[in-house]
């Protein structure tokens, strides 16, 4: 699980530090930096899956069709406009720290000159570029110091992180194979992430049996759920589920096959009323992928949800709530979302509300700063007095960081 993100010339992100939770809700207007938050986590994770830097911010393909598409606005965009490199800090538990530190030159390919992984006290590798080559020397750390003589190097355009295993394959002495079980866990960490951008059009589409991961556009909703039905227990809290949330009486959920062997969803109320997937809401629909994100053992680790009020009536938030707050917690999910909706903020506990963060632009700087809600000046005292919702609405939580900005610029 990701404990903390910290952004250095990364997007419009100048200096961030960013804390991370089981459920951290990010609010933030139109253009404050959101979206620039989800590139830093994706960014990440095209390097685990050992992608050069520029299939990472470019694209990467594979025998004609894109398999990963790139990072937004490019390698052009993806280091702060005007600065000469830009670096991206993850912790992850338990206590492992990752660096990495990335330029780009107009005229030439991005490349990485700066590379650390962390574990406890003990820095397992450090890479850096050698002077005029692009070339990283990577000192392999072994007992308390590093090993005296063992330079490797490795090409500066991929990650350590996905080259080390492939490197020492078979090395068995005591620091490398610290150094394997560390890289281990901060790939893990990376792979295991997932980024939902709900369609309803994917969310209908039949699929085939054992396709039993949602797609990030809700694809294989059909048969995830069906997978997940087997057990009776998962079975009658999901039916549950949809009875709280719609005013349909569902008694079960019917599976049917096309003559393609793919399979439908369809709702079944107590008087034997059946309402296909395609007839179903799209919040109906939006609900019921994050019931499958919640009980699936498929679910990646982190997931990183755009927008996730989207689509569901707000008389029904309180049951999207509920059911991230206990699932995150019971599963050890980790579930950073995005949100325009002052319900939504309303209906958090006090400690997801504690755990929200705020990405904000002030009025005279083109750079996105972030903020933990609870450290807004008296937020506790007035959240007992006004709800956050109503604060939102209002634009008080913009106007409140503005004046501690411009109250920070001004001389001592």
């Amino acid at each position: 699980m990701f404990k903390r993100l910290i952004l250095t010339n990364i997007k419009s992100f100048a200096q961030a530090y960013i804390p991370l939770s089981n459920f951290t809700l990010v609010l933030g207007t139109n253009a404050s930096g959101k979206s620039n938050l989800r590139d830093a986590f994706r960014f990440l994770h095209g390097l685990s899956r050992g992608y050069k830097l520029a299939d990472v911010l470019g694209g990467k393909y594979e025998g004609g069709d894109q398999v990963w598409q790139g990072i937004r606005g490019g390698p052009y965009e993806f280091i702060t406009q005007g600065e000469a490199g830009g670096f991206v800090v993850a912790s992850l538990e338990p206590h492992v720290w990752y660096t990495i530190a990335v330029r780009h030159l107009s005229d030439k390919p991005p490349l990485i000159f700066s590379e650390i992984l962390n574990v406890g006290v003990d820095d397992l590798y450090e890479a850096e570029e050698t002077e005029g080559q692009r070339l990283l020397k990577t000192r392999i750390k072994a007992g308390g110091d590093f090993r005296k003589g063992q330079v490797e190097s490795l090409p500066s355009d991929e990650a350590v992180l996905t080259q080390i295993a492939d490197y020492y394959r078979g090395r068995t002495d005591e620091g490398i194979q610290a150094v394997k079980a560390g890289v281990l866990t901060a790939t893990t960490h990376f792979t295991n992430m997932q980024f939902l951008d709900l369609s309803p059009n994917a969310l209908r589409e039949p699929s085939y049996p054992g396709q039993n991961q949602l797609g990030d556009r809700g694809e294989n909703l059909s048969t995830v759920l069906q997978y997940l039905i087997e057990e009776k227990e998962h079975k009658e809290t999901i039916i549950e589920w949809l009875r709280e949330l719609t005013p349909m009486d569902v008694a079960d959920l019917k599976f049917q096959r096309d003559s393609r062997g793919r399979v439908s969803l369809a709702l079944v109320e107590h008087n034997k009323r059946i309402t296909s997937v395609e007839s179903a809401s799209d919040g109906t629909l939006r609900f019921l992928a994050y019931l499958a994100l919640a009980f699936s053992t498929e679910t990646p680790t982190t997931c990183f949800i755009e927008e996730i009020d989207n689509g569901i009536h707000p008389s029904r938030l309180k049951l999207l709530v509920e059911l991230i707050e206990t699932q995150t917690k019971r599963r050890n999910l980790q579930i950073i979302a995005t949100s325009h909706s002052p319900a939504l903020l309303n209906l958090l506990s006090e400690e997801s509300l504690n755990n929200a963060l705020l990405v904000y632009r002030t009025e005279d700087s083109p750079h996105s700063n972030v903020k933990p809600l609870h450290e807004l000046p008296n937020f506790k005292e007035i959240v007992e007095r006004r709800r956050p919702g109503a604060l939102m609405e209002s634009g008080w939580f913009e106007n409140t960081v503005e004046a501690l900005e411009f109250d920070k610029a001004q001389p001592a």
